[in-house]
């Protein structure tokens, strides 16, 4: 008899646990299921309707298959998937012969991403040796499964078909240009780890060796890594065409199984690509790998080391393309100079317009006439003025409209049309703090401006550098209890909070920020809460009553205490008043620290100060940066930078660098 039984989520719950804006990634975890079931072949094929929309989605793989009572296991209940970590911490599939992806028991309900109804047909070797099918089906009407009994069956083999109908909303986005791209880039690393399993979506075998331009492994070294062995990253590049590819940091167990995306990673020189963290590690904490970069103890350093190896790969690689671009402008007579330099006017020249050209690069044509004619022009408008050049670039190349605007700017300001991503940051912030200081202190914008509204929500949008270059954001706006609780979580701590966080009157408080920094090296960690008060509200005894509140009420409370942790508390205004200043001025301590304890302090910051602390930090900067390149050593300064170096340098430092592969 079949056995029904009802999904123990609301259907609001069961949606979300759906995802169904999200249905490239829903086709991936059904993927990653034949997968971990021991499929060799794995096939997804899209049904149309008569309007080439999508009507069925449907994944057959030839895995192991289900038993009835796995089934009825599986499916009668939310988590507790059969995935879990076995003797030994180990992850395996159930002959052993793969590691596993998921873990969680949640990833049978991303089928209902495509279609509101869906079944699965599994077939498997029972315990009596003989095979068996059993047929499941569940709706997202009734949020009910339906599992049918065992039946036996004479020829066969196992394998599971899931079948996905009456879709949903977003599912033809599985039929852009780019989906089955997108999954070859999710699959690369495991494909590459065991060739003989076969994914084709759609009628398209996912074959990464055909987008894939360039592999480099790098080991990141045995500082990192711990009792789960050296990390490695692996770095796929993909052809130029894939144009709607996103750099991003994969985060893999050992054999390229994929556990997180880190998506904020920049790239440069147009290069597309995407890297694979592999380490034994990341599975133990896949629970906590959100926190990857708000400075986890154990999972942190392992992904700073990833980001660093990516950008010195990515300066190597810069060098070897800008020498690629020269040399191929040469061999195909485009190059707009025939002889050699002969004097040193002339070789100033030349390296300024090669520095102009590679800059501009990846708006000259490939085809040699029209390149040839792009940069003889580029020639010429360098040599006329600035304001030519821009004409060139504008009209010629057709540069975009961003792409100009950050060429205005560095015309302004320099002779070279380089684009320097670092210094237009520090000048977006540099026009920031000018911003910030108007809106601080002008007479109108000081009565309309409101501490916990407008101020914070403008310095919490990517804007907290202003307390510090290495603090992480970790509580806006929340209680002291989300503090207690954000605290623990950095620490590894995962005990939940069942009292509330009240201060020394019994009230529960609001936080307006709570940042976080880690000092790997010491294995400490630093937490920093700032009060921030309206720009026209003088500091008095009061508000600084309130801030030491805060700060008692954690000292005090034990279940803040860690050996580990220190605690700055900052109350953050425009004016103070005289027994505030003399309160902050002692002999023997920085001006402006009002109590400094066991493992906290309190502090008494002027809004003047920290603008004009990161004012100074900025400029140092930009100067260190030459970005405005007034000197000829400085200009020289600036050439080297952009200009590639000797070939055997730059061949030189990619072979200390990297052990790379290029199709």
């Amino acid at each position: 008899m079949s056995a029904r039984f009802a999904v123990q989520v609301d259907p609001d719950q069961f949606d979300r646990l759906a995802r169904p804006t999200q249905p490239l990634a829903a086709v991936a975890e059904l993927v990653w299921n034949s997968l971990d079931a021991e499929a060799q072949v794995v096939t997804v094929s899209i049904g149309r309707t008569d309007l080439d929309g999508v009507e069925t989605v449907v994944v057959t793989d030839d895995g192991h298959g289900m038993t009835n009572e796995e089934s009825i296991r599986d499916f009668q209940k939310l988590g507790g998937s059969w995935k879990k970590a076995g003797a030994a911490g180990l992850r395996l599939s159930k002959n052993r012969k793969r590691s596993l992806h998921g873990s969680n028991g949640e990833g049978r309900f991303r089928a209902f991403a495509l279609g509101r109804t869906a079944e699965w047909s599994t077939v498997a070797v029972g315990l009596n040796g003989s095979l068996e099918r059993t047929v499941i089906t569940g709706s997202m009407d009734d949020s009910e499964f339906i599992v049918s009994d065992a039946e036996e069956l004479i020829e066969g083999s196992p394998g599971t078909t899931v079948r996905a109908t009456r879709p949903r909303e977003h599912v033809n986005r599985l039929l852009g240009s780019q989906a089955t791209t997108w999954l070859i880039t999710r699959f690369a690393v495991y494909l590459v780890k065991y060739p003989s399993v076969v994914v084709t979506y759609d009628g398209r075998k996912l074959d990464p060796s055909t987008v894939l331009a360039r592999q480099t492994d790098v080991s990141l070294g045995g500082s990192v890594g711990g009792e789960y062995g050296v990390p490695g990253l692996r770095i796929l590049e993909w052809i130029p065409d894939l144009s709607t590819i996103r750099p991003s940091l994969v985060l893999c167990d050992e054999n390229g199984v994929a556990f997180h995306e880190i998506e904020d990673i920049e790239t440069a020189g147009g290069i597309r690509f995407t890297a694979y963290a592999t380490w034994a590690g990341f599975p133990a904490y896949a629970n906590d790998l959100l926190l990857a970069d708000l400075g986890h103890p154990t999972v942190g350093p392992v992904v700073e080391a990833a980001r660093v190896a990516i950008q010195e790969h990515l300066d190597a690689r810069l060098g070897q393309q800008r020498i690629e671009i020269i040399e191929r402008w040469k061999a195909e007579r485009v190059y707009p100079y025939g002889e050699p330099p002969r004097t040193p006017i002339e070789e100033h020249e030349r390296r300024v317009f090669d520095a102009v050209a590679i800059t501009a690069a990846p708006a000259v044509a490939r085809e040699p006439k029209a390149a040839k004619l792009s940069l003889r022009l580029l020639k010429s408008a360098l040599a006329e003025s600035p304001s030519a050049l821009h004409r060139v670039l504008r009209e010629v190349l057709d540069l975009t409209h961003d792409q100009l605007t950050d060429f205005d700017r560095l015309l302004d300001r320099t002779t070279l049309a380089s684009i320097i991503q670092t210094s237009k940051l520090v000048t977006d912030r540099l026009d920031f703090l000018s911003d910030l200081e108007s809106i601080l202190f002008d007479p109108e914008s000081k009565k309309r401006l409101r501490e916990r509204t407008e101020l914070q929500r403008i310095l919490c949008n990517g804007r907290t550098w202003i307390f510090g270059e290495e603090y992480g954001l970790a509580v806006d706006d929340k209680g002291l209890t989300k503090v207690l609780e954000a605290h623990r979580t950095l620490l590894g701590d995962k005990r939940a909070v069942t009292e509330p966080v009240r201060d020394t009157e019994g009230r529960t408080r609001i936080v307006d920020l709570m940042l976080s920094k880690a000092s790997f090296g010491a294995d400490r960690r630093q937490h920093l809460v700032v009060e921030l008060k309206r720009p026209n509200l003088t500091l008095t005894q009061k508000e600084l009553g309130q801030i030491t509140n805060y700060a008692v009420s954690v000292v005090r409370d034990e279940r803040f205490q860690a050996p580990t942790v220190t605690w700055d508390f900052w109350l953050v205004g425009d004016d103070i008043d005289q027994v505030v200043t003399e309160l902050t001025r002692k002999p023997g301590q920085p001006e402006g620290l009002y109590q400094p304890g066991s493992n906290y302090r309190i502090w008494v910051r002027r809004w003047a100060e920290i603008l004009e602390e990161n004012r100074q930090r900025l400029h140092f900067f930009r100067t260190r940066l030459d970005y405005h390149s007034g000197e000829d050593a400085e200009l020289e300064e600036t050439l080297r930078r952009i200009l590639p170096p000797e070939q055997r340098s730059v061949d030189a430092a990619i072979q200390v660098k990297v052990s790379a592969t290029t199709d």
